[in-house]
């Protein structure tokens, strides 16, 4: 059962993050708690600022801006840049300021982006701004897997749409792992899954282009045997080989037990290749292997 409570944009984590730019000679740095991942590729963020900040004035298209991530520490400075916003205070006094890009940044922030802003939207009482990745900076000390630190040792500060802030807590899983063993087993259940003529084209386009038989199968949860099949047929007869027309050819195939014997017998005394054998017999990758897997056993 649910309950229905006060109608609000429920979404978390939010980070905490403080804008810096420079105008005129002079250093302003604010708060903002809705910084988001717009892209990967190219890397792009949106910002959002509330119309009443200062810093807006200062915010134009092509203009340079550093957002930096604050670590729980610093949390006393972030939160009095979140909640004063004039000129009277130098906010800039707070932190040691360093530059990147001719942009200032603050140098206690373990991640720092230095952004470019590409676009500008006013809603509501909210300023958007899309804006280009120019450069991604860390403290040369972090650990990293990937070029990406945990986020247990960043520590950012999280905060919460009940006006409270929050610290990352322990590491549970890892992306496109944790499903991957529900996945196989579901699939185990459901049996074979249907693949459609272009699927299979482009995973064979991409062993064409490098990529390995693992990869593929990490990245699109396809058994490894699959794939080789699909590419042994699109080897032999084009892209008509992984037609269903085909498919059917292969599947509507007979061979009597001694045929299978004879065949893999070809294979291990090294008469025939796999290769040869799938394309003289119309038989499929897979099902050669495991008539040679059981000849080597004797259970052929």
């Amino acid at each position: 059962m649910k309950k229905e409570t006060k109608k609000v944009p429920l979404i978390y984590p939010l980070p905490i993050a403080l804008i810096g730019v420079e105008n005129a000679g002079d250093i302003y740095y604010t708060t903002v708690s809705n910084v988001s991942i717009m892209a990967e590729h190219p890397p792009m963020v949106g910002v959002m600022v509330e119309t009443t900040r200062v810093i807006r004035k200062h915010l134009e298209i092509g203009s340079r801006i550093s957002v930096n991530f604050p670590s729980t520490v610093m949390i006393d400075k972030a939160d009095l840049c979140a909640f004063v916003s004039n000129d009277e205070f130098d906010k800039s006094t707070l932190f040691e300021t360093e530059y990147s890009l001719k942009t200032p940044y603050i140098s206690e922030c373990p991640v720092v982006l230095i952004l470019e802003i590409t676009d500008h939207m006013a809603m509501h009482r909210q300023h958007f701004y899309t804006c280009a990745v120019k450069r991604t900076l860390i403290d040369d000390h972090l650990s990293v897997e990937e070029n990406i630190p945990s986020m247990n040792i960043l520590d950012p500060i999280i905060y919460g749409l009940d006006g409270k802030y929050y610290q990352i807590g322990k590491v549970i899983g890892k992306a496109s792992l944790e499903g991957k063993q529900l996945y196989q087993n579901v699939r185990k259940k459901l049996g074979p899954q249907p693949y459609t003529f272009h699927f299979k084209h482009r995973i064979c386009k991409m062993k064409d282009e490098g990529w390995t038989y693992k990869d593929l199968s990490d990245k699109y949860n396809v058994y490894h045997e699959t794939i080789e099949d699909w590419y042994a047929l699109y080897s032999l007869f084009g892209k008509e080989g992984l037609s269903k027309k085909m498919a059917n050819r292969l599947a509507g195939t007979r061979f009597t037990k001694e045929e299978k014997r004879h065949m893999a017998e070809k294979i291990i005394t090294g008469e025939k290749t796999y290769r040869e054998l799938c394309q003289e017999h119309m038989v499929s990758l897979s099902r050669l292997k495991n008539w040679v897997k059981k000849a080597r056993r004797n259970k052929l």
